[in-house]
Formats: C-alpha cells, sequence, structure tokens
C-alpha cells in the first residue's frame, strides 16, 4: 500500500472499531476532501459532532521499535483545541494492533517540533509496548468507543466552527 491507501485504511479502521465498540453511539463523519487536517468529525449519535480527529497510521515500528507519525502545517498555524484530537494507529494487517488517542494541545506540547521553510512540522514517536511519555494516551482498541464517548461527553455545545469540515453545521430549507 501507498501512504494514501495506509492513511484511508487507518480511517476505516478508526471508524468501524469506533462504531462497534460504541455500540453505535459514537456517529463518525468524513469530509469529502481531507484538506484540513480533519479526517474525521464525531458526536453522539443523534447529536452534532463535537470533536475532529486526525488519523496518523503507521503499518510497522522503525528502527528503534517505535510508531512514527507526524503533521505538518504551515508555520505557525499548527492546530491546537482540546475537541481536535490525534489517532496515532499501529495497523497490523486489518486490526489495530496499538493505538494512541491525544488532545492535540498534549501532542503539540509532547512532539517534536521543527520548522523548515514555511511549514511546521509536530513528530510524533512512541513505543507501542514500553512506558514513555505518549504512555497515558494510549488506548486498547476494543476500548475506543468508550474512550471516544468520554471525550465526547467532555465538551461543551458543538464542534466550533474553524475544526468543523466544509459544509457542517449548515441548514438546509427546502422549498415548499
Amino acid at each position: 500500500m501507498d501512504h494514501t491507501q495506509l492513511g484511508r485504511a487507518g480511517e476505516l479502521a478508526l471508524a468501524l472499531y469506533a462504531l462497534v465498540t460504541s455500540d453505535g453511539e459514537i456517529q463518525l463523519y468524513t469530509p469529502v476532501a481531507d484538506d484540513d487536517h480533519t479526517d474525521a468529525t464525531a458526536g453522539r449519535r443523534g447529536q452534532v459532532p463535537a470533536i475532529a480527529i486526525q488519523v496518523k497510521t503507521a503499518r510497522d515500528v522503525d528502527k528503534a521499535g517505535q510508531v512514527e507519525a507526524k503533521a505538518d502545517f504551515p508555520a505557525g498555524q499548527v492546530r491546537e483545541h482540546p475537541a481536535f484530537l490525534y489517532a496515532v494507529l499501529l495497523l497490523q494487517s486489518v486490526s489495530i494492533g496499538t493505538m494512541w488517542l491525544v488532545p492535540s494541545p498534549d501532542f503539540n506540547r509532547l512532539a517534536d517540533r521543527r520548522v523548515v521553510g514555511t511549514r511546521e512540522i509536530v513528530h510524533f514517536f512512541a513505543s507501542p509496548d514500553k512506558d514513555d511519555r505518549w504512555s497515558s494516551y494510549r488506548v486498547q482498541p476494543l476500548e475506543l468507543g468508550t474512550r471516544l464517548l468520554q471525550i465526547v461527553d467532555a465538551q461543551v455545545g458543538p464542534l466550533p466552527r474553524h475544526l468543523r469540515g466544509p459544509g457542517e453545521g449548515m441548514l438546509l430549507a427546502g422549498r415548499g
């Protein structure tokens, strides 16, 4: 698989695990185009989306035994909001082997960061099975739905406008 296919497989795996492990209580919505670092928005069934999720997917650990993920933003525009989460997945075949769910303020604080030209790169390195600075964000894949529901329920009100995908929150009026 190429990078784009692997990323899409991770998004689909996250959606499947979230749906099944929340017993259908989590609804994920996917934008038509992923051009703003939002792969999905999510909320409780029957409610407006409360969180935005950027999914990062790795197939293998690196030579040091760590999972690597990075996000690339225009310099000075790294997204940071408690309702914006990074989901980093180690996707082993068709199952999630290890995953982390990290609110963006924590992700941005703990990740390695550097500016290259006009871009700012936020870099994640974590061990799938050893204690490190990311351990507290590790989520058992079969507990994903429960954890997402806790995060959704902790948010006050709908997803802020700057975290919504295009068209979300629009009301369409019918002609009578």
